[in-house]
């Protein structure tokens, strides 16, 4: 395996990408990292444009998978948060395979690719084909989804915390809707590259019959991502459940304390209307106590009523 300084390449160059050969297998893996027209360099030898591929128009949230009579074509993503927010940020990854070179190409620096080359740096003797590399730089930016989805598990948490703490409804549902559309975007992108690799297996048993538990491995990894992501944007939708029967559950409350204070103080407003009544004879109009005698008629009916509620349970 060569070095950077071997193949020509400074070491201050690791920061636009880098170039490993496998050179007892025959294997070269150029990673690039922001250079399109290095890309374009890099794939002239197949005639094709690196950047019709990625300045096509095509949605760089999904991934995709295309054969080609010398190469084939994957777009992998890599999911991240943005620090200290509820959103999320998809990172495309291509790479072009053919039968001994595999190029990949990335706008920013990705950790999982620098995991690969150094796990592979002191591993050389596990690249015995450009298939098993691709396997390997894929199996690394599934690892790096844990994180991600980590990160979505802890919002969801918080977010129940704060359902029940938040004296402000209308924030806190606002969050909560901003999590389920990045769920929904992260269930979206894993669902395509789901999709994409099955078909870059299908593609692998067709043309490299061996290792098929690799292959079958990498495809499962992305189902249980993709499950758990989905499981993750339920329990989304179970917060806001639980959200609104919080909401509904304080208004029922509220309801029912105005409820009651109306009913114990009804009474006094039935005898204040009462006497209120323009009549020439109303009991006690001329008694001298007859205002206290009112008023005490008017607490001991309240009492009671306040008893009575008590009583059973209402308050």
């Amino acid at each position: 395996m060569c070095s950077l300084d071997e193949l020509g390449y400074p070491e201050t160059m690791a920061a636009s990408g880098f170039e490993q050969e496998f050179a007892q297998h025959g294997v070269q893996w150029q990673h690039i990292v922001g250079d399109v027209q290095r890309l374009d360099r890099a794939l002239a030898r197949w005639h094709v444009s690196g950047s019709s591929f990625l300045t096509s128009g095509r949605d760089i949230s999904r991934a995709e998978f295309d054969d080609f009579r010398d190469f084939y074509v994957l777009r992998a993503l890599t999911l991240l948060w943005h620090p200290d927010k509820d959103v999320m940020r998809v990172v495309p990854i291509s790479l072009w395979v053919d039968d001994g070179r595999v190029i990949s190409y990335a706008a920013e620096p990705v950790e999982a690719f620098s995991q690969a080359r150094k796990r592979l740096s002191d591993n050389p003797d596990w690249v015995v084909s450009p298939t098993r590399l691709v396997y390997y730089l894929l199996d690394e930016l599934m690892t790096a989804l844990f994180p991600f989805l980590d990160g979505l598990n802890e919002r969801i948490a918080r977010l129940e915390d704060e359902v029940f703490r938040s004296s402000r409804p209308g924030r806190v549902e606002r969050r909560i809707f901003r999590l389920k559309r990045e769920a929904l975007r992260a269930r979206r992108a894993l669902a395509s590259m789901r999709d994409a690799i099955a078909q870059l297996v299908r593609h692998w048993t067709t043309r490299s019959p061996h290792d098929p538990f690799y292959y079958m491995e990498l495809y499962d990894h992305m189902i249980r991502h993709f499950d758990t992501v989905d499981t993750y944007r339920e329990l989304v939708n179970s917060v806001l459940d639980l959200h609104l029967s919080n909401v509904n559950n304080r208004l029922n409350e509220i309801v029912k304390a105005l409820t009651l204070v109306t009913t114990v103080l009804l009474p006094a407003s039935l005898m204040a209307g009462l006497y209120g009544m323009n009549f020439d004879y109303i009991p006690l109009k001329h008694n001298h106590y007859g205002f206290f005698v009112v008023i005490a008629i008017i607490c001991a009916i309240s009492l009671a009523v306040y008893w009575i509620f008590r009583r059973r349970k209402w308050l």
